[in-house]
């Protein structure tokens, strides 16, 4: 018999964060340990919204 396989009901289920002793971010998928993003700094998309993507 197959083990039926429960899919979180959001993403805040799924992903966890933690910062590092530099001050990245690190974004990371609990159910799978290839899937995360480390980044040192965050962009306001209100900002990009409204003025447009960069030429």
């Amino acid at each position: 018999m197959s083990e039926t396989q429960r899919r979180p009901d959001s993403a805040a289920e799924q992903c966890g964060t933690f910062e590092t002793i530099d001050g990245d971010l690190v974004l990371y998928d609990r159910e799978n340990a290839n899937a995360w993003i480390q980044t040192s700094y965050a962009i306001d998309f209100e900002d990009v919204r409204a003025t447009g993507p960069a030429e």
